[in-house]
């Protein structure tokens, strides 16, 4: 009896477990299709956001151009202000379309040669005026020869952008700079800034999606906190890594190393 007794629990719990694990699978299907829904929420309404913005921002220039007809100082002011706010709106939608191609599996690598010099340098002019108006101190070191590279030129500009952007946006007084070298067959690159920098509980979560460092600052400055998911999901697909360095109080390095030439196999994914 003791014996039967002891196999009939056993076989209420096998059966519970089983009855568990079906619940378990059918929740992961559900919560699957769920995720796969909201992708391509993001992604359509991604989509449907820029087409108007890309025509408010266009009209803008067009008046700030003078196409219609002399802008007075007052207006010009205003004028600028939408663009700077329109400007900061499309790429906070352009990061939730990239989020949204990620999770789908639709970001792609367009591979082609590229110069990394002519990357950072433009990299550098796309943000130089910001740190002007900062007055930061912006500084490229860069040697004389550096090989060509093999990757998708477009998305390592979003990359770099993206942390030069960051360190400027978060550098009060002081510089930014930024590295580059090529040893072993990988571009070796780091941006360093002199701003408030991480702590070591941060740095750990930084790269998740939609986290930011926990400071007053990163408040003040807002965003989506997607940059540098977005970023370390890029250099991974080249076969690369991304991490920081940094204490509080003494600014933060990002450092990315990058293959020179990105592996056949990650080419054709």
């Amino acid at each position: 009896m003791d014996l039967l007794q002891t196999f009939a629990a056993q076989s209420v719990l096998a059966i519970q477990n089983a009855r568990l694990f079906t619940e378990i699978e059918e929740k992961s299907r559900q919560l699957e299709v769920a995720s796969q829904h909201k992708s391509q929420f993001l992604a359509n309404m991604s989509h449907e956001l820029r087409t108007p913005l890309n025509a408010i921002l266009g009209y803008t220039e067009l008046m700030l151009d003078q196409i219609y007809g002399e802008v007075p100082a007052k207006m010009r002011g205003v004028l600028d202000r939408v663009q700077s706010n329109g400007r900061h709106l499309l790429g906070l939608i352009n990061d939730v379309l990239d989020l949204s191609k990620i999770e789908a599996g639709q970001l792609t690598l367009t591979v082609a040669s590229y110069s990394l010099e002519d990357v950072m340098h433009g990299v550098v002019t796309s943000v130089e005026s910001l740190a002007t108006e900062k007055r930061l101190a912006l500084r490229l070191d860069i040697p004389s020869k550096l090989p060509a590279g093999r990757g998708d030129e477009r998305r390592i500009a979003q990359v770099l952008l993206n942390l030069v952007g960051n360190a400027i946006k978060f550098t009060e007084k002081g510089e930014v700079a930024i590295a580059a070298s090529a040893t072993n067959g990988s571009f070796n690159i780091a941006v360093r800034d002199t701003g408030p920098g991480i702590s070591p509980a941060d740095q750990v979560k930084i790269f998740e999606e939609f986290h930011q460092a926990d400071n007053s600052a990163t408040k003040t400055k807002g965003g989506t906190g997607l940059g540098l998911s977005i970023a370390k999901r890029i250099v991974e697909m080249h076969g690369g890594r991304i991490w920081v360095e940094s204490s509080p109080g003494s600014g933060a390095t990002f450092s990315v190393s990058l293959p020179v030439k990105v592996q056949p196999e990650l080419e054709r994914a």
